[in-house]
């Protein structure tokens, strides 16, 4: 069994696990506005434990549609059975139920422990929220922001609304890259390169307004950096471009959001 943690840890994202951990740390230290260890922790535990449990359950629920787009991962290549992953889940599952009585108190506990709710609503019946067009990118956008708004609480709301406008920019280009498996789990996704960039760009636009209007006016500088990757893909990269730009964004939203928290404390 241990030498299958690899591919358990594979069922999860590494960008949702980076995005994540940043966003409830940068939440934590922005809205208390003084570092502690404890938050490093409550943010590995986030990342590690619920969030790996939403991301799980959607792998395991998505054999079909990963079998067309990401054949490499664990249990459309044959890595890890379906049993082995039900059963990592219910590990992540009792995990999360413990982690969150012991790392939070109050109304925090409640929000931790609310999201193995929202990864079930996502992923299963009767809701099954991923199959519901732009249902699933908004849920998808605030479930990445949700950290910081647990984090931070009200002196730090405008900040993570703006962050979720932006992580809506960013989650509205993923299905560029899911169309064929998307089309295998009998989802509809008929917005055009155009459209979806467009919409995409309107997004950034807005939490870029909005990180400018609050008082952490130097975190503009992650919709800033993705709208300028975003029109240099479009017009100077084609090649590639519905296969990739959703990771490079990922990747220069991750690299800014480190910046931007580090020079909001200095």
């Amino acid at each position: 069994m241990f030498r299958k943690f690899p591919a358990f840890f594979r069922l999860y994202r590494a960008d949702v696990f980076l995005l994540s951990f940043l966003a409830f740390f940068a939440g934590r230290l922005l809205g208390k506005d003084d570092f502690s260890w404890f938050f490093a922790v409550q943010s590995l535990f986030i990342a590690l434990f619920p969030y790996n449990f939403v991301y799980t359950l959607n792998s395991i629920t998505d054999v079909v549609e990963d079998s067309a787009n990401k054949p490499w991962r664990p249990l459309p290549s044959g890595d890890i059975s379906r049993r082995d992953a039900v059963l990592w889940l219910i590990f992540l599952t009792f995990g999360t139920i413990a982690g969150s009585v012991i790392l939070f108190e109050g109304l925090e506990k409640f929000l931790v422990f609310s999201i193995l709710f929202f990864g079930v609503a996502y992923s299963l019946p009767p809701f099954t929220l991923k199959k519901r067009g732009i249902v699933a990118c908004l849920v998808t956008g605030a479930g990445i922001a949700y950290p910081m708004i647990v984090a931070g609480g009200k002196s730090c709301l405008p900040c993570s609304l703006s962050l979720l406008l932006h992580v809506l920019g960013v989650t509205s280009l993923k299905d560029l890259s899911d169309a064929e498996g998307d089309a295998l789990a009998g989802r509809k996704n008929s917005a055009s390169l155009k459209k979806t960039c467009a919409i995409s760009a309107f997004f950034m636009l807005l939490s870029a307004v909005g990180f400018l209007l609050s008082p952490q006016k130097t975190a503009v500088i992650l919709p800033v950096s993705s709208l300028v990757l975003l029109f240099g893909n479009f017009f100077f990269a084609k090649k590639n471009f519905k296969e990739k730009i959703y990771a490079r964004i990922i990747l220069i939203t991750g690299i800014t959001a480190v910046a931007a928290v580090v020079m909001l404390k200095i």
